[in-house]
């Protein structure tokens, strides 16, 4: 088991167990146990979480008290352009390289954003999508290289 003074900057972690005599504090600013965290940055003394659409700057010292264990391994993972009207899912991965992968990330797709179909042109391609507060239209083959995991 680590800690999330050992994990990889970006990737996604659970919460598993907070130790230590911080423990209420922490659970006060929303860090409790299954949920979803990564970190975002980490200078070795302070670093910035993120937890659900918020960020939390917290100091190394609470980092080595709250454990966390690694993605849930039967996710199942699809490509964007795979999801219905209706349907949301949270970006794991973006499978681009280069220019194509840099615009996407500029538009806001990025690792753990939700991403939610809202609709479909008359034949099917382009997709409109909602995420981060605004509206997007992507083409089908765009949408296909941002692998999510369906959002229940």
């Amino acid at each position: 088991m680590e800690t999330l003074a050992t994990t990889h900057i970006g990737q996604i972690y659970y919460i598993d167990k907070i130790v230590g005599k911080d423990q209420g504090k922490l659970r006060e600013l929303g860090l409790i146990t299954n949920r979803e965290i990564s970190l975002l940055s980490n200078d070795g003394e302070n670093a910035i979480l993120k937890i659900a659409e918020q960020h939390l700057a917290l100091n190394s010292h609470y980092l080595k008290q709250i454990f966390v264990k690694k993605e849930r391994s039967s996710e199942e993972i699809i490509g964007l352009s795979h999801l219905q009207v209706g349907q949301s899912g949270v970006v794991r991965l973006i499978d681009a390289t280069g220019e194509i992968k840099r615009r996407l990330m500029d538009m806001g797709i990025t690792r753990g954003t939700s991403i939610h179909i809202h609709k479909l042109a008359p034949l099917g391609d382009p997709i409109e999508l909602r995420l981060r507060g605004y509206a997007l239209s992507l083409r089908k083959i765009d949408a296909e290289k941002i692998k999510v995991v369906l959002e229940k």
